[in-house]
């Protein structure tokens, strides 16, 4: 089984200008993806992702790494989002009291990025936070418009 620190080194080192470039996709892609007619799906996704792909300056082994990472980073911070959210509307009754005890536990576990920070750098994990809000936004606004069936909160 190969270990975290080798992980790490075949990983891609996430920059700010690389971050800067997915970013660009993502939003070049739901500009795209919004404006094309919905009648063929597989041909306007085709299209979206050159249109994106070429405004982000990134090639398509880098993109698939990014995606990778963003999208790690994503669902755990959605997930945690998710479970915060619920432990907002529990009630006092016992049902709802173990609930709020099981989400606490995983909320804990949610909120750990350390075994992220051990894969991808502290780095990498200090610049996805710096722009969360933005990257959960368009996470769940990407996976609306995919139809994968995995949206999240608020989306």
């Amino acid at each position: 089984m190969t270990d975290l620190k080798t992980l790490r080194l075949a990983s891609l080192q996430l920059s700010p200008e690389r971050l800067e470039g997915f970013i660009t996709y993502q939003r070049t892609l739901l500009t795209e993806l919004a404006r094309a007619p919905a009648t063929e799906w597989s041909g306007r996704y085709a299209f979206a992702h050159g249109r994106a792909l070429a405004a982000c300056q990134l090639d398509l082994q880098e993109l698939g790494k990014l995606k990778a990472m963003v999208g790690d980073f994503c669902g755990r911070r959605s997930a945690a989002q998710q479970v915060k959210e619920r432990l907002t509307s529990i009630s006092d009754s016992p049902k709802d009291t173990q609930i709020a005890a099981r989400a606490e536990k995983s909320l804990h576990k949610l909120d750990d990025m350390a075994q992220f920070a051990a894969r991808h750098g502290a780095e990498a994990l200090a610049l996805l936070e710096a722009r969360e809000p933005e990257l959960l936004l368009l996470h769940r606004e990407l996976a609306k418009q995919e139809g994968t069936g995995h949206l999240h909160p608020g989306s």
